[in-house]
C-alpha cells in the first residue's frame, strides 16, 4: 500500500523538484544591477511633439535608472530623483517576477532573461497601461 502511494507521489515530487531547480536558475540570472534600456507602452497614442519629448527624455534619463536583484530578495529601484526599495521573488516556475513595494506588488512576466539582457512585461490588472515592457541590459563593472 505504501508503494502505491509513493509511485502516485513521485512524479509530483520530481516535477516540484525540476520547477525549483528552474527557479534557482533564474533567481541567480536576475541576480545584480541592471540598467534601463529602453521602455515600451503599447496602446498608447501620443502627438509626435510629445512623443518627441518623452523620447528625449527617456534617453536623458535611461543612464540614471538602475535595478538592483539582491540575493537576500532586496529590491532598490533608483533614478536620478528618486529611489524605490523592496522586495522581489519569482514564481515557482520561474517565469514570473513578483515585486513588493511599500505602495503596492507588481506581478511581472519575464519575457526575456539572459546574462546581459532582461525584459519583464507588467502584469496590469487595470490596464491603466497596456502591452507595456521594460528592457534592461546588465550594469556594466567599471575598470578602476
Amino acid at each position: 500500500m505504501k508503494a502505491t502511494y509513493l509511485i502516485i507521489l513521485l512524479p509530483f515530487m520530481l516535477i516540484a523538484s525540476l520547477c525549483s531547480a528552474q527557479s534557482d536558475k533564474v533567481a541567480k540570472l536576475i541576480e545584480g544591477t541592471w540598467q534601463l534600456d529602453s521602455l515600451y507602452i503599447g496602446g498608447q497614442q501620443l502627438p509626435e511633439p510629445l512623443l518627441r519629448k518623452v523620447y528625449e527624455k527617456m534617453n536623458d534619463t535611461k543612464q540614471y535608472t538602475t535595478y538592483y536583484f539582491g540575493e537576500d530578495g532586496k529590491y532598490v529601484n533608483a533614478t536620478k530623483t528618486n529611489t524605490t526599495e523592496g522586495t522581489w521573488s519569482l514564481s515557482q516556475s520561474g517565469d514570473t517576477l513578483t515585486l513588493i513595494l511599500p505602495d503596492k506588488t507588481i506581478v511581472n512576466k519575464i519575457l526575456h532573461l539572459d546574462t546581459d539582457s532582461l525584459a519583464i512585461e507588467p502584469q496590469d490588472e487595470t490596464k491603466e497601461v497596456e502591452n507595456g515592457k521594460i528592457f534592461m541590459v546588465r550594469q556594466k563593472k567599471l575598470a578602476p
